[in-house]
C-alpha cells in the first residue's frame, strides 16, 4: 500500500535524503546487490542507462536484474523569457529520491570478479556513490 506523501501546492514537502535507509539494504532476489553510501536525486535517464548496462552484460550470459528505484519528485522549469507570476512552469523531468543505504539494484548470473567490475561501471552512470553487497557463501 502507498502511504500519500504531504503535498502544498504540487510541491513535496519532505526533506529528501535525512534518515537512512535500515531495512532497504538487504537482498531480496538476486546474488548481489548495489547500494547507494549518500543521498541524492537519480534522474530516468542515468536510471535507463543503468539498466541498459545491466542488460547488455547479464543477457548473453542469462543473468537476470532488479531495479529497485521509484520516481515522484517531477521537476519544473519556466522558460528563461517568461516574466515572474502566471504558475508553475512546464514538465522538465522526474527524479528519484535515495537515501543512505538504499539498495539500487540487484542481479544474478556473474561471479565475483565481473560482479565487481559491473559495479565500477554502473557507479559511474550514477550521481551517488554506492557498494556492493552479496549474499554468497564462499
Amino acid at each position: 500500500m502507498v502511504i500519500q506523501k504531504k503535498i502544498h501546492m504540487r510541491r513535496l514537502l519532505r526533506n529528501i535524503g535525512v534518515k537512512t535507509m535500515a531495512d532497504s539494504n538487504r537482498l531480496k532476489l538476486g546474488e548481489f546487490g548495489i547500494v547507494c553510501t549518500e543521498a541524492g536525486l537519480v534522474t530516468r535517464n542515468q536510471k535507463e542507462a543503468v539498466r541498459k548496462l545491466l542488460a547488455r552484460r547479464l543477457k548473453p550470459l542469462n543473468g537476470r536484474y532488479w531495479l529497485h528505484v521509484t520516481y515522484f519528485v517531477w521537476v519544473t522549469k519556466k522558460s528563461k523569457s517568461s516574466r515572474m507570476g502566471k504558475g508553475r512552469g512546464a514538465f522538465l523531468e522526474e527524479k528519484a529520491p535515495l537515501k543512505k543505504g538504499n539498495l539500487i539494484c540487484e542481479f544474478l548470473g556473474l561471479d565475483e570478479k565481473p560482479a565487481r567490475e559491473l559495479h565500477k561501471l554502473i557507479s559511474k552512470k550514477l550521481p551517488v556513490q554506492t557498494i556492493i553487497i552479496s549474499n554468497v557463501v564462499d
